[in-house]
């Protein structure tokens, strides 16, 4: 039940997206800026204006993440480092370990399990997530590069944030938009899941596709510069093969390196996740949706901050394929788990 009435709907949106992505020759930046500037903020005023969503849960919720994060973070560098990986590797499997997918992918599988509260408290946790992947994640891309306050910045930025400033103000002073205003938002919050999804299917068409072009230098025995598809929610980056290793050795590195981050995104996420909820006391409702959430695979949002500042990009695309891929499994034995 869990497979035919959660993950294959979710997995069939993202194959239209890939095939739209591959066949259709479809602008990744198009729909990246309409997901990002109109949908995903309708999506988060919809949901924190209703009554489940309060300010002191969704503190609570980015208090438990940051503490997910941490011990998932000493994880990654703890393991990395008995195993002698160089700055880069240890970078980049501890973020791509640490960052999960839980809006494109999570929101979607939450809704279609557990209904409309599903959808409300799974928000909630993406919207948390998206304050800590913001600034967590591009400190663990740049290793330092990039300086504390321009991180930080970077969070106010995302239309998304000023639209849950926005709903908890108007629900605080119950000034809420009139019927009409706010059916046309829940309509474009609604139309927001799909779109995420045909949009992680384009994007990993692009991985996908890179991935081939990686396999053909292998087989050349040479390595080359390479590129994480054309554009990344309207980024464009590039990054050179360190040439440290020959070809053949790097590319066995960055698979190893990714499927271990994928092992550590999904088991350490679920795994962590169970024992740090126990230190909290949230509802029973919140709890499935956190472990749920916590499961998630990597974020596409890595390979953003992976391109930009030459993290392992090769490493953290493999993490992201294969810890998708693998939460066909997961993810329905975890729903099965937490009494779905």
């Amino acid at each position: 039940m869990v497979l035919t009435h959660v993950i294959l709907p979710v997995f069939f949106i993202i194959f239209l997206g890939f095939l739209l992505r591959k066949y259709g020759k479809v602008d990744l930046r198009t729909f990246s800026r309409a997901q990002l500037y109109i949908l995903s903020p309708a999506l988060g005023f919809m949901s924190l204006a209703k009554p489940q969503a309060n300010t002191d849960l969704i503190l609570q919720v980015l208090v438990f993440i940051l503490c997910l994060q941490a011990v998932q973070l000493g994880i990654s560098l703890g393991v990395t480092s008995l195993w002698k990986r160089d700055r880069a590797e240890r970078q980049a499997i501890a973020m791509t370990s640490t960052l999960a997918n839980t809006g494109f992918y999570g929101i979607p599988v939450c809704m279609l399990a557990f209904g409309e509260w599903g959808l409300v408290y799974a928000t909630i946790y993406m919207v948390a997530s998206s304050i800590s992947q913001s600034t967590v994640g591009i400190f663990l891309a740049s290793a330092g590069r990039q300086s504390s306050w321009k991180a930080i910045g970077s969070v106010f930025k995302v239309p998304l944030i000023w639209s849950i400033v926005a709903a908890r103000l108007l629900v605080y002073l119950h000034a809420l938009p009139p019927a009409p205003f706010m059916k046309m938002i829940d309509m474009l919050g609604e139309a927001s899941i799909p779109t995420g999804l045909m949009l992680l299917g384009m994007q990993l068409e692009s991985i996908v596709l890179e991935s081939a072009a990686w396999r053909a230098t292998l087989a050349a025995g040479r390595s080359r510069e390479f590129r994480i598809g054309d554009e990344h929610n309207g980024v464009v980056a590039e990054g050179v093969c360190e040439d440290a290793y020959p070809a053949a050795i790097e590319l066995k590195r960055d698979i190893e390196g990714g499927l271990t981050a994928a092992a550590l995104r999904i088991i350490g996420g679920f795994a962590v996740s169970y024992g740090i909820i126990q230190l909290f006391h949230f509802n029973a409702n919140m709890n499935q949706i956190i472990v749920v959430q916590s499961a998630m695979p990597t974020a596409v949002n890595a390979i953003v901050f992976a391109t930009e500042f030459n993290c392992r990009p090769r490493l953290v695309a493999v993490a992201i394929l294969a810890s998708t891929l693998a939460s066909v499994a997961s993810i329905t034995l975890i729903l099965r788990y937490v009494g779905f």
